[in-house]
């Protein structure tokens, strides 16, 4: 008997081992498959959690009301235009809007207005009564305000809901409950390394034009224009399918600035090849300005800096000019008139004969802006000079008309003093990077 009670004993307690270490076993799953509901409920890339539900708030591109919920709800099934039901899910839209908007625009909600004064969401169909504190106060009445738009208002300083008539193209805010986001389709889903098409040649991955050689200031000479007659603009970019130029050339128009297309065919004397801008007989008048290019392919377009397109020219000097007299050991300063040029002119002053240019040591120095000046005159200064000029930018100068130096005898010397604006320094207002000339000098 004894015997028989042992082995029902030994029986049950290898049993209950046996269902313990069953009950263990199925643990395992059960977490996991918790750990995998709770990883689906995990709102997408782009969208925001809140208690049971997903939002997406869309910038671009801005759409009018039924644009928007057309949108929202071609994410997927559940998914609409968010529906503001209670006061906490009011609360977290105002505060993201506070966060992430600092431009106060507005924001499309589900909200409509079903019949006069009574407010439901479209979204999910709840009623607005309990929610009438957040439609902002003092708005007035309209026919066709029947739908809401969260607004800032500058007044009350606060996030609230505004009567729109859903016309206007506005920023709008998508919600789906996290239990349907099993069926949202989302372009944000994260892309794995078969996305895509397979291209071997890396120059056509297809991708927008980008400038990758911008186009630079260019001068036409005017007084080369037997030997060269045109003047061209290159602008470089890089796409593909490989992008097409346009040139532009800015004008004030009623005090805007304009873009006018240049067109080949209304003007031969302009050439558009790739994206070089030739102008044949260049015109100073009607084509100095500003240009800018375009490159465009069917991913985008793309605008290059504007150049300026200017012309060298050295005007005439004025033929005749009057003598020059000074008292021996005093100092003089002769100026020389130059012509109108564009851009700066080297000076050169000549005496007696061309090309005797006068040395300038101690006692003599030309300066940057072209006057000749003497510490004091002697005799041997006595002379013809003449002022002469050389463009910058080509070989063309101008001789300026020959005058008289005459020194007349002076019992004194003239006390040490500075000439008139000296020092001086060229450019009067120099940028950092770039070279400064400083000039000085001291009559006596």
């Amino acid at each position: 008997m004894s015997f028989r009670i042992l082995i029902c004993v030994v029986a049950l307690s290898a049993l209950a081992t046996s269902q313990r270490t069953a009950e263990r076993g199925q643990a395992k799953p059960i977490s996991n498959q918790l750990q995998t509901e709770e990883k689906e409920k995990q709102c997408p890339k782009n969208w925001f959690s809140y208690k049971s539900s997903c939002y997406k708030f869309i910038r671009s591109p801005v759409k009018t009301r039924e644009q928007a919920r057309a949108q929202c709800m071609a994410y997927g099934e559940g998914s609409d235009l968010v529906s503001v039901s209670n006061k906490e899910e009011h609360g977290f839209l105002t505060r993201h809007l506070h966060e992430n908007d600092p431009l106060h625009r507005q924001w499309y909600t589900s909200g409509y207005q079903k019949t006069p004064n009574f407010w439901e969401n479209e979204g999910d169909g709840t009623s607005f009564q309990d929610m009438m504190e957040a439609i902002l106060p003092n708005q007035g009445s309209g026919p066709d305000r029947n739908y809401l738009a969260y607004s800032y208002s500058d007044k009350y300083k606060e996030w609230g809901l505004l009567m729109v008539d859903g016309q206007d193209t506005l920023l709008y805010i998508c919600e789906v409950p996290q239990a349907n986001l099993n069926m949202l389709i989302d372009e944000s889903v994260e892309r794995s390394h078969e996305y895509g098409i397979i291209v071997r040649d890396p120059r056509k991955v297809p991708k927008g034009p980008k400038i990758i050689t911008q186009p630079k200031d260019r001068m036409f000479d005017l007084a080369r224009r037997e030997v060269i007659n045109y003047v061209s603009v290159m602008c470089l970019a890089d796409g593909y399918p490989h992008p097409t130029y346009e040139w532009f050339k800015e004008a004030f128009e009623n005090d805007e600035l304009v873009a006018k297309k240049i067109d080949p065919l209304a003007d031969p004397r302009f050439t558009v090849s790739g994206g070089t801008l030739i102008i044949n007989n260049p015109r100073q008048v009607e084509d100095r300005g500003k240009y800018h290019c375009r490159a465009t392919n069917e991913f985008g377009t793309v605008t290059s800096e504007s150049i300026q397109l200017s012309f060298a020219y050295v005007a005439e000097f004025n033929w005749k000019r009057s003598n020059e007299q000074g008292n021996q050991f005093w100092g003089k300063a002769i100026y020389c008139d130059p012509p109108q040029h564009y851009p700066d002119v080297q000076y050169y002053w000549a005496r007696d004969y061309f090309p005797n240019f006068v040395e300038e040591d101690r006692r003599t120095m030309v300066s940057f802006d072209g006057n000749l000046y003497f510490s004091y005159l002697d005799y041997i200064d006595i002379g013809h000079y003449s002022c002469n000029v050389k463009s910058t930018v080509s070989g063309i100068g101008k001789n300026g008309p020959i005058f008289n130096l005459e020194v007349n005898p002076h019992p004194n010397y003239q006390q040490l003093k500075f000439a008139n604006n000296f020092p001086k320094a060229f450019p009067e207002a120099p940028v950092r990077g770039v070279d400064v000339r400083l000039e000085c000098i001291a009559f006596g």
